[in-house]
């Protein structure tokens, strides 16, 4: 991911993704397309590192698992829930969900980004996949946008030279990229416009590499912003009741 930052604000006339003062003042001219931004950074860093011929040195990458564990000392409420989730899929033997999928291990020698991965993952059918960066109260709905951004862009490269091990989520022919958080978390911007933006985007980027793909802001159901959360059954049910910020039109 080094160098979106700078090359997504330098192109949107912003100081930082994170602040929130930067999304309450922007404005998208027609000619940005910030998922074409996001796409060429992280494939000239792929080519620079020679990321192809690391493939192979981790099984992890795009991995479908869940990842239950969690730090007693963790009070991250969106790392809780993400767990809680895969804790609830594990209990009741779910495969459909998937947690902290990482998508850059070894594929650049001594970069910090190997750790990243992606937060939430759902299965929606065959060769259907959503990735999810599920926020709460951490960061802005831009910054999570072009963190997702950076992931489907990885997800493009790995998919075109796949790894030895053929992880199945590189088969995908359908992927919908999704920011899930509460109303709150959306609610002193207006996203709309930003979020066609992106979507155009990505719909774009995905049609010329025979895939297609999708971007929205989604609404995180308010029983999962509760404590104590709902059972396992009642958790994974909300999850499948989850509704889009803007409805086609807005």
């Amino acid at each position: 991911m080094h160098g979106v930052e700078n090359a997504v604000c330098l192109e949107l006339g912003i100081a930082k993704l994170w602040h929130r003062s930067a999304l309450h003042s922007l404005c998208l001219p027609a000619k940005i397309d910030v998922a074409a931004i996001v796409f060429a950074v992280i494939k000239n860093n792929w080519l620079a590192a020679d990321a192809e011929d690391n493939r192979d040195c981790s099984q992890q990458n795009w991995r479908w698992t869940t990842q239950t564990r969690v730090s007693p000392k963790n009070k991250s409420p969106e790392v809780l829930l993400e767990r809680a989730i895969a804790s609830a899929c594990a209990s009741t033997n779910r495969t459909d969900w998937a947690n902290q999928i990482p998508v850059a291990s070894g594929l650049i020698k001594d970069a910090a980004d190997g750790r990243r991965a992606i937060d939430l993952a759902r299965c929606r059918g065959l060769e259907h996949y959503e990735l999810i960066e599920l926020k709460i109260a951490s960061d802005t709905p831009l910054y999570a946008a072009i963190e997702l951004l950076g992931y489907a862009s990885l997800w493009l490269l790995s998919r075109a030279t796949p790894p030895a091990h053929e992880p199945m989520l590189l088969k995908a022919k359908h992927i919908d990229l999704r920011v899930l958080a509460p109303p709150a978390y959306y609610a002193p911007f207006e996203l709309a416009g930003l979020e066609r933006c992106i979507d155009g985007g990505v719909r774009a980027i995905g049609q010329r590499r025979g895939v297609q793909m999708t971007f929205k802001f989604d609404l995180l159901p308010p029983a999962l912003l509760q404590s104590p959360l709902p059972d396992d059954s009642s958790l994974l049910d909300a999850m499948t009741r989850i509704m889009p910020l803007h409805h086609d039109g807005q």
